[in-house]
């Protein structure tokens, strides 16, 4: 049985990885907050192709079905918001599986962070705004926690206009809406999920990156006046 003969840290331009070999031969190269959570070593029996494997669901598998069903219940409450408020624009699903009440085990986003919707304007393929969804049911504090790789595509793609929403359920429906700004070198915290760690940015109340709904409604309104 293949197993793991070396594992070499970090190094070069990317930091946040490391290095597996099996059989004397590299394998893959793999974030190091995944490979803490994935509990592998030297010695570890696994042959490659389920190292590949483990590591593009190991996400998935520790949320769960559950949050994978919750995050649905979250983009069709954001697409209800848009029929209500917004009517004049058409909400297109273009995450993985945001269109699908399947769990999706073994398919994958291109690019880590890509939003969820794309505001566009009726009958038309003219993207006002794409928006990211995220949240939890229901509100723990008064901060909002950020995955850092949302706000890294948000960053590295700025020839589009990118908001991340979260929705609220609990204790009451609420929606909040943030613009990352461009140019912003973020701080992240490690925070351990179920066994893994994760990087994520903090945002407080009065950050100026958190607007609300009226805001973000007029933001769009005055959007669309331009077409």
């Amino acid at each position: 049985m293949p197993f793991i003969t070396k594992i070499l840290p970090k190094q070069g331009e990317n930091q946040d990885r490391v290095y597996v070999y099996i059989d004397e031969q590299f394998c893959s190269s793999i974030r190091e907050c995944t490979w803490i959570g994935m509990k592998l070593a030297v010695g570890s029996s696994i042959t490659c192709d389920e190292l590949k494997t483990f590591e593009q669901n190991f996400w998935k598998k520790l949320y769960g079905i559950d949050s994978w069903k919750r995050e649905k219940v979250r983009i069709k409450r954001v697409i209800k918001w848009f029929s209500k408020y917004i009517s004049q624009v058409n909400v297109i699903p273009i995450g993985l599986g945001v269109d699908s009440n399947d769990y999706l085990e073994n398919i994958h986003s291109k690019e880590k962070g890509a939003p969820d919707l794309s505001i566009r304007l009726h009958n038309s393929t003219i993207e006002i705004i794409a928006l990211e969804v995220s949240g939890t049911e229901k509100m723990q504090g008064d901060d909002y926690w950020i995955r850092k790789d949302k706000i890294d595509y948000i960053q590295n793609h700025q020839e589009r206009d990118i908001w991340i929403v979260l929705h609220y359920q609990l204790p009451k429906e609420h929606f909040v809406w943030l613009k990352i700004i461009y140019n912003k070198s973020y701080l992240t915290k490690v925070m351990n999920i179920k066994g893994g760690d994760e990087y994520y940015v903090v945002f407080t109340k009065d950050a100026e990156e958190i607007k609300q709904s009226d805001y973000f409604k007029d933001y769009i309104l005055a959007k669309l006046s331009n077409y």
